[in-house]
């Protein structure tokens, strides 16, 4: 489960950049159809469903600390290991904001059984699945509400039907979406509505408003994404809504508004979940949009259109990563090599050292054990409580708790520099930095 946590928080971050880019960016697009607003949207969807992504030299997250790049494909903001840490810290590419939340994280304790930030995680994670589920739970069982309403609705005609137990036309069905008007409607109402919903249905909007739902399910604890959904919904049926004056004509503007103003008293309120519906939303801003309206010129779509295009790709690639090793994998043959100490077997170490590092090696196994060495490291005690490792540049400085059955706590650290050899990342040197530092009580 903390592993799922803490890949969605990694997720989140680099989608809430993105989120809080778009917000920006959709004031100078005021003047632009709606489309390309909703368009934008995109980008930030993108973020929350892929935790990879393409690396590129015109990426806008470039200006993201290095220590948060990682050669996989990934951002990584909150370390894998951070429930492991001695000191735990993040890097969200924001050096106020990595102090504001580093210095609230608790540091770990060498004598405790449980790293104080392993529990924090794995508390946590529990919270973001009931937060979870109790989401999902609310969609379906909205979901389900509403076409048990709609089983006594009779056909008009095509894909439209007519029932008293809606206030508010709308759209329901993922496979084979119906429109759902209420009774009472005037012959203009009924035009407007079905060409609003017939827009929501080619664009797939049916689909694409639940499945926004759903992620905002799972990003829940984002208030970004709780802002980012409600507008999305209304770039989408601000768009929607041009599409019909657009095909309609110009003179159908002011009843199209009544229309709209018609439908919204008629609503039943809170519609978070719902599928979509016409005359229910953003009423206000919408009628202004709607008699604000006119259609652009080709130059300005156009341009818009390469704007959106530029924007969606800038946003959804990564900043390249520093020519060399990628962060992760240092950080995982790091863990290697410091779990090596812990189970005391220096073979797993010997596996990732280049040759001349292997000679070393060889030659410190021979003084410590004569020439029938077996690949045995450390000692019985102090023995290696924890660790932490802190990558610069190449190298990676591994900081050990130990203790002996005193109890007494001390402190050892090692830098390990990696290189490459024919490709493959390797051990190209190692030293012992101090060994055996007392760790006092209280500190």
């Amino acid at each position: 489960m903390t592993a799922g946590f803490t890949a969605i928080l990694n997720m989140t971050i680099t989608a809430s950049y993105v989120a809080a880019a778009v917000m920006v960016i959709r004031l100078f697009l005021n003047k632009a159809p709606k489309i390309f607003s909703y368009v934008l949207w995109l980008a930030v969807l993108i973020r929350l469903v892929l935790p990879f992504s393409f690396p590129s030299a015109f990426s806008f997250l470039s200006f993201l600390t290095p220590t948060s790049r990682t050669g996989t494909g990934a951002l990584e903001f909150v370390p894998s290991t951070l429930g492991l840490m001695l000191q735990p810290a993040v890097d969200t590419g924001v050096g106020l904001v990595n102090q504001a939340v580093n210095t609230s994280l608790p540091a770990g304790t060498p004598t405790a059984s449980v790293n104080p930030m392993t529990i924090i995680m794995e508390i946590a994670g529990m919270v973001w699945v009931i937060g979870m589920v109790v989401l999902l739970l609310y969609f379906v069982v909205s979901y389900f509400k509403i076409t048990s309403n709609l089983k006594t609705a009779t056909l008009v005609s095509g894909n439209i039907y007519e029932t008293d137990r809606i206030t508010t036309p709308l759209v329901c069905g993922f496979i084979k979406p119906k429109i759902y008007v209420p009774l009472g409607l005037s012959d203009h109402e009924l035009s407007y509505i079905v060409a609003h919903e017939q827009v929501h249905i080619r664009r797939l909007d049916y689909l694409v408003k639940p499945f926004a739902w759903l992620l905002l399910s799972v990003y829940w604890f984002n208030p970004l994404m709780w802002v980012s959904f409600n507008l999305m919904s209304k770039d989408m049926e601000m768009s929607c809504d041009e599409k019909v004056i657009a095909s309609m004509g110009q003179e159908v503007k002011l009843s199209y508004s009544k229309s709209l103003l018609s439908l919204s008293v008629r609503s039943s309120g809170f519609s978070l979940g719902r599928p979509l519906a016409f005359g229910e939303s953003h009423i206000q801003a919408r009628i202004r949009n709607v008699l604000s309206y006119r259609k652009p010129r080709a130059p300005v779509t156009a341009a818009a259109c390469v704007f959106s295009l530029i924007c969606i790709l800038g946003f959804t690639a990564n900043p390249q990563g520093t020519p060399g090793i990628p962060l992760k994998t240092m950080e995982n043959h790091a863990a290697v090599w410091a779990n090596a100490l812990i189970i005391r077997d220096g073979e797993p170490r010997y596996e990732m050292m280049s040759e001349t590092m292997r000679e070393k090696f060889k030659q410190e196994q021979i003084a410590r054990s004569g020439e029938d060495w077996n690949y045995n490291i450390g000692v019985s005690s102090p023995w290696v409580v924890t660790f932490e490792v802190k990558i610069e540049d190449h190298t990676a400085h591994i900081t050990y708790f130990t203790q002996t059955s005193e109890p007494a706590s001390y402190l050892s650290e090692e830098a390990v520099t990696f290189g490459r050899v024919e490709g493959e990342v390797v051990v190209v040197g190692y030293e012992s930095v101090y060994e055996d530092v007392k760790v006092e009580d209280g500190m």
